[in-house]
C-alpha cells in the first residue's frame, strides 16, 4: 500500500503547488460586489468604497432601569423625553413614573395637577394602587385652586 498511496500523495501535492490563484469575482457577506483576485481595470473602476461601518444605536433603557434613575433622581432629560413617548403609547408603568416623577419634580418641574391626571390614567391602564394614589393626590398634594382646577376638567371630559 506504502508505494500506490507515496505517488498519489506527491501528485497531490505537486498539483496543489502548481496551481494557480482562481480569478473570481463575488458578492460579499454585505451584498457587495467585488472583484477577484486578479480584477481587471473595469472591474476596480466598477468597485466602489464600502461607506463606513456605523454601529448601531445602543437599546433604549429597559422601564426598570428608568425607574432605577427616577429612584436614585438621576433621570437624564433624554430619559424623560422615553419616559413620555412610551406614556403617550399607554404603557402602564411608563404612565405611572412619569405621574411619580411630576408628583416629586424629579427631571421636570413639580406639577401635582398633572401627576394626578396621570395617576387617574394609570389606573385605567390596570396599575394596583393608582386610584389609591390619585386620591391621596387630591386630598393631600393640591391646593384648594388646584382641586376646583381639576374637578372642572373632570366635569367636561
Amino acid at each position: 500500500h506504502a508505494r500506490v498511496i507515496l505517488p498519489i500523495t506527491a501528485g497531490l501535492a505537486l498539483a496543489l503547488l502548481m496551481a494557480r490563484p482562481a480569478h473570481a469575482q463575488f458578492d460579499d457577506l454585505d451584498g457587495v460586489y467585488h472583484c477577484g483576485t486578479a480584477p481587471s481595470a473595469k472591474c476596480k473602476n466598477a468597485q466602489k468604497p464600502l461607506p463606513p461601518f456605523k454601529p448601531p444605536p445602543p437599546p433604549a433603557p429597559t422601564m426598570d432601569e428608568l425607574i432605577g434613575q427616577i429612584r436614585a433622581r438621576t433621570i437624564t432629560a433624554k430619559g424623560i423625553a422615553l419616559l413620555e413617548k412610551r406614556a403617550v403609547a399607554k404603557e402602564p408603568r411608563a404612565v405611572e413614573a412619569l405621574g411619580w416623577c411630576k408628583l416629586n419634580g424629579i427631571g421636570m418641574p413639580a406639577d401635582p395637577v398633572e401627576a394626578y391626571f396621570l395617576y387617574g390614567e394609570a389606573a385605567r391602564l390596570g396599575i394596583p394602587n393608582a386610584k389609591k394614589n390619585q386620591t391621596a393626590i387630591f386630598e393631600t398634594r393640591l391646593t384648594q385652586k388646584q382641586r376646583q382646577l381639576v374637578l372642572m376638567r373632570e366635569q367636561t371630559k
